[in-house]
C-alpha cells in the first residue's frame, strides 16, 4: 500500500539505484543504514513480476506508483527488464499506473504504456545545465534526453508532467527556473510539482564534500540557505508560482 496522495500502491522492482543522486531522499526514506554507500549498489528483485502476479488477484483496483523509492529505469533496467515485465503484468488487469523517472529509458516501453486506458508519466527535471546534473545525478540521463523522452511520450498520447525537485541553491535561480518551466510546458507536462532541497538525515554529510570538490559556490549557497535561511528558499517559491501564473501552468510548490 502507499501512503503518497494519489497513489494506493507502490511497486518498485530494484533496490538501490545506479542514478546516484547525492541529494536522494531514499536512505532516509528507508532508514537504510548498510555497509555500502546509497548509489554505489542495486538489488535486482528478480521474482517480483512473479510476486506482482499473485498480488493483483486478490488487491482492489487502485494506481500503482512506479517507482516511488528507486527509479524504475535506472541502467541495469535496460538489461534485466523487471519494470517492463512488471508493467505486462499491471496491463493485463489495467490498472491504472503512474510512473516517475529521470532516465529517457521509458520511451522503450511506449508500447505498453499507450495500452493502458489510465497512466501518466512523471519526468525529474533538476536543472537544464548538463554539468551540474553531471555532478548532482551523475547515473540518470542527461536533462535534453528527458526533455526529448517527455516529448515523445506526450506525442503519443500519454498523460505526462514534470517533477522540479530538490530545487538547489546556487543551480535553480529566477533565469534558470523561467527556462526549466518553459521547456517542460513545450515538451508537453501538463503540469508541474516543485520542492526545495531538504535537511533529510545524513543527506549534507553525503553533498557537501562532493560539492567542495567539484562545484563548492555551489556549496557555499547551499549553506547560505540551510544553515542561515538567507531567504533562496522563500524567493525561489515565489519565483516559482509567479512563473507558472504567467505561463498558464497549473503546479504545486510543497514547502
Amino acid at each position: 500500500m502507499s501512503g503518497l496522495p494519489g497513489l494506493d500502491y507502490t511497486l518498485n522492482p530494484y533496490m538501490g539505484c545506479g542514478h546516484a543522486c547525492i541529494y536522494c531522499y531514499a536512505p532516509s526514506t528507508l532508514r537504510y543504514a548498510g555497509p555500502d554507500a546509497w548509489g554505489s549498489f542495486v538489488n535486482v528483485k528478480a521474482d517480483i513480476p512473479r510476486v506482482l502476479e499473485k498480488e493483483v488477484r486478490t488487491k482492489k483496483r487502485g494506481v500503482v506508483g512506479i517507482s516511488t523509492v528507486t527509479d524504475p529505469y535506472q541502467p541495469v533496467e535496460e538489461k534485466y527488464r523487471l519494470t517492463r515485465s512488471c508493467l505486462k503484468v499491471l496491463l493485463a488487469k489495467d490498472l491504472p499506473i503512474c510512473v516517475q523517472t529521470k532516465s529517457a529509458l521509458v520511451v522503450r516501453d511506449i508500447d505498453l504504456l499507450r495500452e493502458f486506458k489510465d497512466k501518466e508519466v512523471g519526468f525529474t527535471v533538476t536543472t537544464l545545465d548538463e554539468r551540474m546534473s553531471g555532478i548532482m545525478e551523475p547515473g540518470a540521463s542527461k536533462p535534453a534526453a528527458r526533455l526529448d523522452a517527455l516529448k515523445t511520450l506526450s506525442d503519443n498520447g500519454i498523460a505526462t508532467w514534470a517533477f522540479v525537485g530538490p530545487m538547489v541553491p546556487g543551480i535553480i535561480d529566477k533565469e534558470r527556473l523561467e527556462e526549466l518551466l518553459a521547456r517542460v510546458q513545450e515538451a508537453g507536462a501538463s503540469h508541474v510539482m516543485l520542492d526545495r532541497l531538504r535537511l533529510k538525515p545524513g543527506l549534507w554529510g553525503r553533498m557537501e564534500p562532493i560539492l567542495m570538490e567539484k562545484a563548492p559556490d555551489i556549496a557555499e549557497a547551499c549553506k547560505r540557505a540551510l544553515f542561515k535561511n538567507d531567504g533562496t528558499f522563500e524567493a525561489l517559491r515565489s519565483d516559482a508560482a509567479r512563473i507558472c501564473l504567467e505561463l498558464k501552468l497549473p503546479c504545486e510548490l510543497n514547502y
